[in-house]
């Protein structure tokens, strides 16, 4: 499978850097050069990185570079594991008191290999190998706040006012290596061998002599977050262990964009001893979404029931309790998936993915009642969490109350700060059925919005025009939010 093909399920692939390459260095070619004519007088080495790149200039580029993230690579495309890796993200974001003004989007690539990389605007991705490789919670919330203060202390907009001394086309082609070199160091060594100048590496030289000002802010972010801010260190030792026990002839991923030596994991602890100590989080919420992954980054069912079943013998936890739950249910064998959760419900009552999968096995085995009143009582406890609300619209939908389902995707979307885009796609789906064309056509265009497809929401406004009375306040709203669309995509 290439890179290039539409990744519609979760797989074990690993993705062809060199087309993304290809792909990243168009974008960021033509998002550079439709900068402000005022902006490409590009500044001098020392002047600061917001006249090199501008804070909504850097977000509009990030967000071209993440289409083709989303088009080209296995992202995991599942709400809860999109839900806990995004609160997580989020939570560190806030904590580091620079996160006004900006919008972090946090995803998991569905990649075996030990890597986490942040592109300019916001955007932090984490492969399911590094997550695989981390203990504890806290140990992944350290590699994610060093990346979020890549992104605080604008790093990329740093390395292209730098680079951007030598030409208008050099400083594109750096800052393109310098973020795939991130992603996958073979794309960024290949845009290195392909004509980058000796003059132009101490760009890259200079964004990767930010890792210790990125450990310095990550570990503040850390202890300022309530966790332990030794995690940072530890995060370093297992990655370490890691490489050491790698059979290949090269370097983890990981390592390469952040080389680690002795002297930088010293630092890490000596600056966590400064910061004021931390217990350690509980871990179940950790330890059900490393198992969740696991299971929906394989296709060996048997394989992993196996393993789990053996952790469990060893010592039962949350994570191996409800792979063993999932495993079970998604084999349609339905009482020994309760069976597990009730045991998940003896060590962590109450637990909301638990009682989601317990909402699942009763929908399966067609007792609607059962799993509505579980999804309503978890819906009134956590009515901002789009994990519950999808569920018990999809719920709502199969009974054909489709007027209380729109209800409840309007209540979760007008209530939500940041709607998950896809509760506008279903709200779309049930305002279709009801026949309200002209809104589902809107709230399609929210949806796009929401990925940043600031075209086809365009696209998708037109065709609501279509279906609304002429001169009436419809029409006026839509075009309305059509012009605010053309203005922000200038």
């Amino acid at each position: 499978m290439t890179i290039c093909q539409k990744i519609k399920t979760i797989k074990q692939i690993r993705p062809a850097s060199i087309a993304l390459l290809a792909s990243l260095m168009s974008v960021t070619l033509f998002s550079i050069s439709s900068l402000s004519h005022a902006q490409q007088n590009l500044p001098t080495m020392g002047e600061p990185a917001e006249a090199a790149l501008s804070l909504l200039e850097e977000q509009q580029l990030g967000a071209q570079f993440y289409r083709q993230i989303r088009a080209s690579l296995p992202i995991a495309r599942d709400v809860l594991t999109e839900e806990y890796i995004q609160t997580l993200g989020t939570k560190l974001a806030l904590a580091s008191g620079k996160a006004a003004g900006r919008k972090f989007t946090f995803f998991v690539i569905n990649d075996p290999s030990i890597n986490a990389f942040a592109i300019p605007g916001g955007y932090v991705g984490v492969n399911i190998g590094l997550i695989t490789a981390m203990d504890k919670e806290e140990q992944l919330a350290g590699v994610v706040a060093h990346e979020v203060a890549h992104v605080t202390q604008r790093h990329h907009a740093r390395a292209f006012a730098v680079s951007s001394q030598y030409s208008f086309r050099a400083a594109a082609t750096v800052l393109a290596a310098v973020l795939l070199s991130q992603a996958s160091p073979e794309a960024g060594q290949a845009a290195l061998a392909a004509g980058i100048a000796a003059t132009q590496q101490s760009a890259i030289n200079f964004t990767r002599g930010n890792e210790e000002e990125a450990d310095r802010i990550g570990i503040e972010v850390l202890a300022n977050a309530r966790y332990n801010p030794a995690a940072m260190a530890e995060s370093f030792d297992i990655l370490r262990r890691k490489n050491s026990l790698n059979t290949s002839n090269s370097q983890l991923q990981y390592l390469r964009t952040h080389p680690l030596d002795n002297n930088r994991i010293a630092e890490a602890r000596d600056r966590a001893n400064n910061q004021p100590s931390r217990p350690d989080v509980p871990q179940a919420d950790f330890q059900i979404f490393k198992a969740r992954l696991a299971i929906l980054a394989s296709d060996d069912a048997v394989q992993q029931q196996r393993a789990f079943q053996a952790q469990f013998e060893s010592k039962p936890t949350a994570g191996n309790l409800y792979g063993i739950a999932l495993l079970h249910a998604g084999a349609n064998r339905f009482e020994l998936a309760k069976e597990y959760l009730d045991k998940l419900d003896e060590l962590e009552p109450g637990h909301p993915s638990a009682i989601l999968l317990r909402a699942d096995v009763l929908t399966l085995e067609q007792n609607l009642a059962g799993a509505r009143k579980l999804l309503n009582e978890l819906y009134a406890t956590y009515p901002q969490r789009y994990s519950v609300v999808e569920k018990l619209v999809q719920l709502q939908i199969q009974q054909r109350q489709l007027s209380q389902a729109m209800r409840t995707s309007k209540r979760y979307i007008r209530s939500s700060n940041n709607p998950h885009p896809l509760a506008w796609r279903e709200l779309a789906s049930i305002e279709q059925q009801l026949g309200q064309t002209a809104s589902s056509h809107e709230s399609l265009a929210h949806y796009f919005i929401g990925l940043n497809e600031r075209s086809r929401a365009h696209s998708q406004l037109q065709l609501a025009l279509q279906h609304v009375e002429p001169e009436s306040k419809d029409e006026l709203r839509l075009k309305a939010r059509m012009n605010t669309l053309t203005s922000a995509s200038r």
